[in-house]
């Protein structure tokens, strides 16, 4: 069974499953060409109905197109994944990638991690860390969470005010693909 919920932003709905579909990491994909061996992510694109899939520990966050109305896309989205994802099914794992050896950027992954991460899953996306300098967090908004109407209230009054918090040489945050 599949249950769909609403997300913040009208052009995302999340998928949730009631077993684990990926073991470790998440993935954003944004083509057919990124989808690699993942077949449903493939059949999903194939559709020409969705514009991003976002995949994480039991949900699949979609982007439907903005032409294109839910009911339609949401039946075929079921059918797909349904049929695609049954309780069998291998979880998949994606790399998790930090490269972040300095002090102050560490603190940001773990507060991203532990207290903003979880709200952000709950939605249908993600943040990731992409730099810190001169007091600038720069992150990437995913999932649901790109291009969604309240992302730049999340991130100036949710985000930037917790990791300034917990995070004393954090001046400001930034979403370098806010405007995607």
């Amino acid at each position: 069974m599949i249950d769909i919920t609403e997300t913040p932003n009208p052009e995302s709905k999340k998928f949730i499953f009631s077993f684990p579909i990926v073991k470790t990491g998440s993935k954003e994909i944004k083509s057919l060409s990124e989808c690699e061996n993942i077949n449903f992510a493939k059949k999903l694109f194939e559709t020409n109905l969705i514009e991003l899939i976002f995949i994480d520990s039991n949900f699949i966050t979609i982007k439907k197109l903005s032409d294109k109305s839910w009911d339609e896309v949401s039946t075929i989205a079921l059918q797909i994944l349904s049929t695609e994802i049954k309780e069998d099914f291998i979880p998949l794992s994606f790399e998790k990638i930090s490269n972040f050896k300095d002090d102050v950027s560490m603190r940001i992954e773990e507060v991203l991690s532990e207290k903003i991460r979880p709200a952000v899953a709950m939605d249908g996306g993600d943040i990731q860390l992409k730099s810190f300098k001169d007091g600038i967090a720069e992150v990437m908004l995913k999932g649901s969470c790109a291009g969604c109407p309240s992302s730049v209230i999340t991130l100036k009054q949710g985000v930037e005010r917790m990791l300034k918090h917990y995070v004393p040489e954090v001046n400001s945050v930034t979403a370098v693909n806010l405007n995607e």
